[in-house]
């Protein structure tokens, strides 16, 4: 008896010394009933490209096989039957056909045979993976750690960035967000809620009505997020967004950061051709300031013309009111002139007025609410100019407000009347001198009207001008369509001592034929076949004669120079649009 109980003791010790000896995260079973070749094994990005280049969704039918490890799960309920798995080429989200069973720091083999890749608005996504199936835990408790990036590096790099998790510091909710909670758990509504890190550059974070933090309020403070990266594209809309992985990964308990102070500049010209096109805009000492909602300005582009555009619709939220404000600039004497153009899409607002106009001497980038804003009048685009049709405000005085001045452009509006508003071609300056002013009352001046092609000429409409005046015109159809090709030269224009140049115009156009070109040269020979031309952008008529101010055209590259501009008209013997020019202005400083 004794000998029996010494031998289960010697048992039991050699027992728990092989216990002992198990690894927390066991290899992977020798043999599993899901079925694996070792030479059809995909990485993330592997599978990215194979949707590419199907140019649509694509269903496996061979075993093919991935190897991943889980970086969000469903735990926390802001997503279900879902999980993001990551591995060294990228990260990618898999969607089930049962929920539960995989958690992060899960490392697993996923065999694709009978899923599909596709992408929802241009996130990648794996559907249709039956769990039980298709796989297989290789390990455990094999957490990637979150890679610190920035807001502006994440959206500049989305499509890189995509279903990663990632770690964003020193950053904060907006103000307009405090007091209200994550997402509407009582509804079951997702929301979404906007963050900015202190330069302004702000991305949304997107919460499902059913996380277990849905009712959580937003944290006042400045701090870190834990997060999925994710995108949402709609049209030419690219937005960026966060997928939190839970309320433990918010820890803003450090002051909010209240904006950066910025020096007063000279003047301000910014027509936003170096702007990122969907993301919120940054440009160095502008304020790109969210007073309520979540939506900001930020750079688009249509037609190959760059500017700055805000959205009033989809919010989520009743009032919407966000600001575009310039730098500070010096205006000690008062003389300063502030010019831009503005278009508007969609309806009319019946409760608020979209867009206005603003300016404040006591503005320094980063104390709005103190700061004493007055309104200032100036020509604004509206309904009954059509659809983003620019309208230029001319030139408004900014004699009352002498010291360091800064103009504000404010957006208005609720998620029921979905106008939008786009502004371009900004500029604070002296108003600049007057090189060259033309309405062609008097005659053609010094202007040279020079046919090259075609018995039609530029002739003077006497009474079809803006104000009922004389204008130029040209019009290829004279019984019958014609070809031509017709020139319309000013007299040389010394742009020796200048470097800020610009022209302004209006066109109207009708028929259906091509548009006339603005061309400016530095060598004009005489002849226009044999002068090397520059075609310049403008805003032009659309037809119907309706008159259009062109916008300003920045012609400050030809500074330091003797130069030409020209309106040059095509027609030919199929089609041919009429053309008339007026009130040509070029002024610089």
């Amino acid at each position: 008896m004794k000998r029996q109980v010494i031998q289960s003791f010697l048992l039991l010790s050699i027992i728990y010394v092989l216990i002992g000896c198990v690894k927390d995260t066991p290899d992977a079973p020798a043999t599993s009933p899901i079925p694996f070749d070792p030479d059809k094994v995909l990485t993330i990005g592997q599978l990215k490209n194979i949707y590419t280049d199907s140019a649509g969704a694509y269903m496996f039918t061979e075993d093919y096989s991935i190897f991943a490890t889980v970086v969000m799960d469903e735990a926390s309920g802001n997503i279900y039957k879902s999980s993001y798995v990551q591995d060294k080429t990228g990260g990618i989200q898999l969607n089930y056909l049962n929920a539960g069973g995989i958690y992060v720091g899960d490392s697993i083999r996923l065999n694709l045979k009978g899923a599909t890749i596709d992408s929802y608005h241009d996130l990648f996504q794996v559907n249709n993976i039956d769990q039980g199936a298709s796989v297989l835990k290789v390990a455990t408790k094999k957490d990637i750690e979150p890679l610190e990036i920035g807001i502006q590096e994440l959206i500049n790099n989305i499509d890189y960035y995509q279903s990663t998790v990632i770690k964003l510091t020193d950053v904060q909710f907006l103000y307009s967000e405090i007091g209200e909670t994550f997402a509407d758990s009582v509804n079951k509504i997702d929301v979404n809620r906007a963050l900015e890190d202190c330069a302004g550059t702000s991305i949304i974070a997107r919460t499902s009505g059913y996380a277990n933090f849905a009712n959580r309020e937003i944290p006042s403070g400045n701090g870190t997020l834990v997060a999925i990266a994710t995108v949402y594209t709609s049209g030419s809309n690219v937005t960026p967004q966060l997928v939190i992985r839970g309320y433990d990964e918010v820890i803003m308990d450090n002051d909010r950061c209240s904006g950066i102070e910025v020096d007063p500049v000279e003047e301000v010209y910014e027509n936003f051709t170096n702007v990122s096109i969907g993301t919120n805009l940054t440009m160095e000492g502008w304020t790109n300031f969210v007073v309520a909602g979540s939506e900001r300005w930020r750079g688009e582009e249509y037609a190959g013309n760059q500017y700055a555009e805000i959205q009033g619709y989809g919010t989520g939220l009743d009032d919407l009111e966000c600001w575009l404000i310039t730098p500070p600039v010096i205006n000690t004497a008062g003389d300063k002139f502030l010019s831009f153009q503005s278009a508007m899409a969609y309806w009319e607002h019946s409760v608020h007025t979209p867009l206005e106009v603003f300016a404040s001497t006591n503005f320094n980038g980063a104390n709005f609410e103190e700061a004493t804003w007055t309104k200032i009048n100036a020509t604004l685009a509206n309904a009954g100019t059509g659809n983003y049709n620019f309208v230029a405000s001319g030139e408004v005085s900014l004699s009352a407000f002498t010291g360091n001045v800064s103009i504000a452009f404010k957006y208005k509006g609720s998620v029921t009347e979905s106008t939008t508003i786009q502004l371009d071609e900004i500029t604070i300056n002296n108003g600049g001198a007057p090189i060259l002013s033309e309405n062609f009352d008097a005659g053609w001046g010094d202007w040279i009207a020079l046919s090259k092609t075609g018995a039609q000429q530029w002739s003077r409409d006497n009474n079809s001008g803006p104000d009922g005046s004389p204008c130029a015109e040209m019009n290829g159809f004279e019984g019958g369509y014609h070809a031509n090709n017709d020139w319309l030269i000013s007299p040389p224009l010394d742009l020796t001592s200048y470097s800020n140049v610009r022209m302004s115009f209006e066109s109207a156009k009708n028929y259906d034929g091509d548009a006339i070109r603005v061309k400016v040269t530095e060598n004009y020979t005489g002849d226009p076949a044999t002068t090397s031309w520059t075609t310049m952008t403008a805003t032009l008529s659309q037809g119907s004669f309706n008159w259009t101010e062109s916008g300003v055209v920045n012609m400050s590259a030809f500074s330091g120079n003797q130069v030409r501009v020209a309106f040059e008209y095509n027609s030919s013997a199929q089609s041919g649009s009429a053309w008339r020019i007026d009130n040509i202005e070029i002024k610089a400083n």
